[in-house]
């Protein structure tokens, strides 16, 4: 737990300072209409830092940032007279023309340079992980400039329509989007952006409350994404996207119960949530009854929670194959963990591995792998066979408790048919 503390925490501190100017803007952003302005930007800036990276200028350099904030400017100046051009047509519209045409360079860029997979990559989903101390330094001052310039212009930002101030607040915003791409990527950038600002503006409806709920819910839910990717050896990027987008549908799952109609909105979720449950159980019975020896999700999670139920509708020979083969398979597989950890062990304590023995433990591991798959093979062929004599009345039986799990209004139906 401290390892991880000690390891994750500079990582924190930096997406909590994205989280504080990301959240203001995004509230603006969803205040204008302009919901992807950020997308947009963001791959502009991509593909600054993808003309330099086609130079040969390093990612993190100096120079690099130039590139990126020169595009940004640029595009901020055309983002100015979108809305002018908003009155016939929408100024989304042209926001995601903006940023159709800036991936598409990119990609033309990338195509020709060594390692541009990787470098698209990068781009997309950064490496905040990596981030720390000396980033704040840099950003915080920043940060705190673009918020004193928004405070002391703030009505003019809001609500002038002049040409100068969308200026204004396109090019700050391009000058925060910049320096947060080369940390974090597109897709977190964005993240930030809009769904603490979808939280905050959802639960309340002053500018000081949403900025409180959209500050206190970012940081939460960074610190969750942080802690889940090092747990599982997630991509920290990809895992905080998914920690935000997991955290914005349980928010619109709570919302309805913070209004009057609290009885309403649990009426209604249940009912959704039976409607689910009915669905899934009802297309499991019909892939069921088609398709038997297509792969069963439904059925695959209910026996592997509870394997005894193989055994009403294995015959005892199927039974028996079946459970030979698992045993093998995990005798394989637990083989080839122990010759792996033997290798790990003989490499810490500075044994050293001559080409042989290294060929001669790739070649064990290589064998137990397709012994292992060999052995699944026999699983699978014995459970497709099974399902497939099984699979009439296992279908119509779940078919009938999808149907009684359904909210139906079995009484108002009762009562039409008995009047």
């Amino acid at each position: 737990m401290t390892e991880a503390f000690g390891f994750l925490w500079p990582s924190f501190l930096v997406a909590v300072c994205l989280v504080g100017i990301h959240a203001y803007f995004g509230i603006q952003v969803l205040a204008r209409n302009v919901i992807f302005v950020d997308l947009a930007l963001a791959q502009i800036a991509a593909l600054g830092a993808t003309v330099a990276f086609m130079l040969g200028h390093p990612a993190q350099s100096l120079a690099t940032y130039g590139y990126s904030l020169a595009f940004t400017l640029l595009a901020a100046v055309l983002l100015a007279f979108t809305r002018a051009w908003a009155t016939r047509v929408p100024q989304e519209a042209l926001i995601g023309v903006i940023y159709v045409v800036a991936a598409a360079a990119s990609i033309l860029l990338i195509d020709r340079a060594p390692q541009g997979a990787e470098h698209l990559k990068q781009i997309l989903t950064g490496n905040i992980l990596t981030s720390g101390l000396n980033e704040i330094v840099v950003i915080v001052p920043l940060y705190l400039a673009v918020a004193l310039v928004h405070f002391l212009f703030r009505r003019r930002l809001t609500q002038s329509g002049s040409l100068f101030w969308e200026f204004v607040f396109y090019s700050t915003f391009g000058l925060v989007v910049t320096s947060s791409v080369a940390l974090a990527g597109v897709l977190l950038v964005f993240s930030f952006l809009i769904i603490p600002a979808a939280i905050g503006v959802m639960f309340a409806s002053s500018l000081p409350r949403q900025l409180a709920i959209g500050w206190i819910a970012g940081t939460l839910i960074s610190a969750v994404g942080l802690a889940a990717s090092f747990a599982f050896d997630l991509p920290t990027g990809a895992a905080m996207v998914c920690a935000f987008g997991a955290a914005l549908a349980l928010a619109g799952l709570v919302y309805p119960f913070f209004r009057n109609d609290r009885f309403i909105a649990l009426r209604i979720t249940v009912a959704a949530a039976r409607w689910s449950i009915a669905a899934l159980i009802a297309g499991a019975a019909v892939q069921l009854a088609v398709a038997p020896r297509a792969d069963q999700p439904l059925l695959d999670i209910l026996e592997y929670a509870t394997p005894s139920l193989r055994s009403l509708y294995f015959t005892r020979t199927e039974a028996a194959a079946y459970q030979d083969a698992n045993e093998y398979a995990e005798r394989h597989r637990l083989a080839a963990e122990q010759l792996i950890e033997l290798e790990r062990r003989r490499r810490t304590q500075g044994e050293a591995l001559d080409d042989v023995a290294v060929q001669r433990i790739s070649s064990f591991l290589k064998s137990y792998a397709e012994m292992r798959k060999g052995e699944q093979f026999v699983m699978g062929e014995v459970r497709a066979r099974s399902r497939e004599r099984i699979r009439w009345s296992v279908g119509l039986g779940l078919l009938a408790v999808a149907i009684l799990f359904a909210p139906f209004p079995w009484r108002r139906l009762r009562a039409r048919l008995s009047g």
